[in-house]
């Protein structure tokens, strides 16, 4: 069906080269999506159009799709950018962890600078409970 091609072929014509990259081992084996890199022209409110890089991943069982705008400004691989993006789940685990442990949503301030403050505060607690959890774990394995 044509609705089921993958985003990547629909973006690219038919010269798609989707590459197979594995992004970290799991609990069931090692995770594959299925990515697709190239460079785009995106409109801007003010000044002309500018050039990024648009990473397409989708699951290989092809249930979900994510979609990454990218600077163009150095050369990238495609491998990297796959796994810098598919970081992006530990990132919104550890704000959770952030708010629920270490008050990163618990701010009454009244100005940017408290509100900087209380931030910082809170990153660096939400570090340091990432570090304990390590050597607690490293600790537990020996």
């Amino acid at each position: 069906m044509q609705h089921e091609r993958s985003a990547a072929a629909e973006l690219a014509g038919p010269k798609c080269e989707v590459e197979r990259i594995t992004i970290r081992d799991g609990e069931k084996g090692p995770i594959n999506v299925l990515a697709y890199c190239t460079r785009v022209e995106t409109k801007r409110r003010q000044g002309g159009p500018r050039e990024e890089v648009l990473l397409v991943m989708r699951s290989v069982d092809g249930n979900q799709a994510w979609y990454f705008l990218a600077s163009n400004n150095a050369p990238v691989d495609e491998d990297l950018l796959v796994r810098v993006a598919s970081h992006r789940h530990r990132i919104e685990e550890l704000f959770a962890t952030g708010k629920g442990d270490a008050g990163l949503d618990h701010y009454e301030v009244r100005s940017w600078v408290g509100w900087h403050h209380h931030m910082t505060l809170s990153m660096l607690a939400v570090w340091f409970l990432v570090l304990e959890h390590r050597r607690l774990e490293k600790k537990l394995q020996r």
